[in-house]
Parts: C-alpha cells; sequence; structure tokens
C-alpha cells in the first residue's frame, strides 16, 4: 500500500477493483450522510482497492475547527488496518482528509518573521515553515550555511576499530552502511572494488552495519562479519563479506548459521572461538549501535554511502565518484 501526499490531503492510492464499505453508526452520523461518504468512496475507489478491502466510517465528534468535525475512515485489506482521519463540514456535504496543524507549536527560526513545525502524514513528520502572519507556507527548513554540514556528518560516525580497506591515511574516507541481504548492497561491492583501483591510495572503505528489519538472515550474518573482524581482523572481515554477497542467493534463515561457520572454517578462522562469538551479546549490541548511528545520519536505505561527509544513496557508481572527486578538491 503506498500513501501520496498533497499538502495535508492523504489520497489512499491501492491496487485492483470493487471493494465493500462497512459503517459504524453514530448519533451524529445521519443515514443521509452514510450514504454520501459510501457513494464518495465507490467513485473515488472503486476501481483501485482489493477485493477484501473494507472501509468502516466511525463517529463524528467535535473538531477544534469551527464548522467542521472530525471523523475517521479505518482501511482494512487483508487483515491490516489503517486509519485515515477526516473532517467534515457540518452540513455533511464537504469532506476534507488529513490532520490539522497546530500553529501554536511552531517555534521561532533563525530567520526573522519565519517560524518551523512540521506536518505529520501516514505517521511521518515533514517539517514546513509558515510567516507569521500566515500567508505563506515552505515545505522545508532553515539552513545554516556557514556551518560545514559534511564536517558535522562525519562528526557522527564512530571511525575507532571498524572494517577498513584500503590506505587508512587516505584524504577520503567511504562509509558504507550496507545489508548483506539486501542485492543491491551485493551490486555496489564490484564499484567499490574498482574505486579502490581507480583511486588507489586515495581513499578508503569503512564497512557499517545497516542490516534491514524485513531481512530475516541479515542481522545474524552482520553479527558474524563482526565476529571474522574480531577473530581474524581486516582482511578476513573482507574476505568474509564478500563470501557472503558471493553466496547471497543460496544463504536463508534455515541454513544461515552452519553457512557462516562453513565460511569460516574455509578462511581458517578458529572454529570453536567464531561459534562462541556468534552469541556474544557484546557483538549484537555493537550492531545495535551501528544501526542507531546510521538512523542518526538519516539513513534509511542500503547501500547509503558518506563520502568525506557527502551522502549517497544506492548503488550509485557516477554518484560516488562525483562525491570523491569534491572530496580531493
Amino acid at each position: 500500500m503506498k500513501l501520496r501526499k498533497f499538502t495535508g490531503l492523504i489520497l489512499v492510492v491501492l491496487t485492483i477493483s470493487v471493494f465493500t464499505v462497512c459503517s459504524t453508526r453514530s448519533d451524529d452520523i445521519s443515514p443521509d450522510e452514510i450514504t454520501r461518504l459510501k457513494n464518495y468512496l465507490k467513485i473515488t475507489y472503486a476501481t483501485q482497492l482489493p477485493l477484501d478491502a473494507q472501509i468502516d466510517v466511525t463517529g463524528y465528534k467535535k473538531s477544534e475547527i469551527k464548522g467542521l468535525k472530525r471523523g475517521n475512515f479505518k482501511l482494512t485489506v487483508s487483515g491490516k488496518t489503517i486509519d485515515i482521519p477526516f473532517f467534515i463540514e457540518d452540513s455533511g456535504r464537504y469532506i476534507v482528509l488529513g490532520e490539522p496543524v497546530n500553529m501554536n507549536n511552531f517555534e521561532e527560526t533563525p530567520i526573522k518573521g519565519i517560524k518551523k513545525g512540521s506536518l505529520t502524514i501516514s505517521k511521518r513528520a515533514f517539517p514546513i515553515l509558515v510567516t507569521d502572519d500566515s500567508k505563506y507556507i515552505i515545505a522545508g527548513e532553515v539552513i545554516d550555511t556557514t556551518v560545514d554540514k559534511t564536517k558535522e556528518l562525519m562528526d557522527k560516525i564512530s571511525l575507532n576499530d571498524v572494517p577498513t580497506k584500503g590506505n587508512k591515511s587516505a584524504k577520503v574516507t567511504i562509509v558504507e552502511y550496507s545489508d548483506f541481504q539486501c542485492p543491491f548492497c551485493s551490486r555496489a561491492n564490484p564499484i567499490l572494488t574498482q574505486v579502490l583501483k581507480d583511486y588507489k591510495d586515495k581513499v578508503k572503505v569503512v564497512y557499517k552495519q545497516y542490516p534491514l528489519p524485513n531481512h530475516n538472515w541479515a542481522k545474524p550474518a552482520s553479527i558474524a562479519s563482526l565476529c571474522s573482524y574480531k577473530e581474524g581482523g581486516h582482511d578476513k572481515f573482507w574476505e568474509f563479506h564478500d563470501k557472503l554477497f558471493e553466496n547471497q542467493r543460496i544463504i536463508n534463515i534455515g541454513n544461515s548459521q552452519d553457512k557462516f561457520k562453513e565460511f569460516a572454517k574455509e578462511l581458517g578462522l578458529d572454529e570453536t572461538k567464531f561459534g562462541e562469538c556468534l552469541n556474544d551479546q557484546a557483538v549484537l549490541a555493537r550492531v545495535d549501535q551501528e544501526m542507531a548511528e546510521a538512523v542518526s545520519i538519516g539513513v534509511n536505505s542500503t547501500p547509503t554511502f558518506v563520502v568525506n561527509g557527502i551522502v549517497v544513496r544506492g548503488a550509485n557508481p557516477n554518484g560516488l565518484k562525483s562525491a570523491i572527486e569534491l572530496s580531493l578538491n
């Protein structure tokens, strides 16, 4: 399911056909109003909702906006429910999907006459600015151009005792936040190999863990890779790293632990120590810490690269090259 955002409105966009509309009666909703809402929903979404979709219309209540009452649609698809709040004019004729923005919660910014706040759409908060006279709204935030944003970002990244490849004293540091189960991360591996070949001693690559929650063996793989680093240092980490990506298609949650131990044995790591490490809570805590670090700098997908403070998202060789060239100038 996807939600498209239109300046405070929420339009639910789904696929396929026909749906069932149910209503939870309330003393404040007349039969005519219920019929009007049903017709509105049918006309708007009839060709877009799956067969098992249901929409429940809940009762109205007084809202903070004069002349409007609050209501709620409960959209249920395949057992999953999404609440879609709406406002309806007292006459019942006009409806607005969305939540209000409370201007009293806005704060002053360094720019005189501009306040900042946020607009929440589908549980995501988007920064917005508004003029004191409420005449203009700007979707965005105030940025201090005198602050070195690249340094500010790099200061949030720990480079202490991390798997590193390339010249340790290189001018350019590429920090990769990655997931061993992510197919796009696998594609990034040869890109980084080429980068190290092209730029030689000018760059180094640092690996950080960011296993995605929808990948069921990614976090155990993160732990295993850190165990290879703990037991064998930088070189063994990168060899283990490569094995994980090379064998990505044959690893699954059922065989992952056996595969990790198999790779460790092939690389000559101490099997007993490696096996014990897989259950080490300190290693798990490190994975969690690196994930938290990633979130703190705005990482929300893999792979994400930070090149001397310049963020490059995805397996993007041109983006990496541009960031490296900028960092070298």
